[in-house]
């Protein structure tokens, strides 16, 4: 697959017939700019592993946007949901509370104004229980 840069998207010309005009760039931190979707996959970590949930949108896509609709038709029962920092959201935290489950990923950033809310999730993520549920 070719990449439209975003150069000729301004121009509005599609350089190459082979170009997937419809994916989008986005910015990762880890693997630095990436054109095209995004798979986000819910499975269990188990023994068994089990896909739970999935979701493919374009790659621009914000994964705080998507965990609404992809934590929805999960099964009761679950105790954590580990994701990367793409999830570190208040109304994330609270929304998989009200699922029965709590979320565990890397804190952004820290304030010296920070909630008590939010340091109760940075000391769970920083305890034992918590590295062991993300890693």
């Amino acid at each position: 697959m070719y990449e439209w840069h975003k150069s000729y998207i301004i121009k509005g010309v599609v350089p190459l017939s082979s170009i997937d005009t419809d994916a989008e760039w986005r910015f990762s931190h880890t693997r630095g700019w990436i054109f095209g979707y995004k798979l986000r996959l819910i499975s269990s970590t188990d023994s068994l592993i089990v896909p739970l949930s999935a979701d493919y949108t374009r790659a621009n896509v914000p994964d705080n946007q998507i965990y609404p609709t992809i934590t929805a038709s999960l099964p009761q029962g679950l105790r954590y949901m580990a994701a990367d920092s793409g999830y570190d959201a208040h109304k994330l935290y609270n929304l998989s509370i009200d699922k029965g489950f709590e979320l565990v990923c890397p804190v952004s950033e820290i304030y010296n104004h920070t909630s008590s809310d939010r340091l109760q999730v940075v000391n769970f993520y920083d305890s034992g229980l918590g590295h062991a549920v993300y890693s």
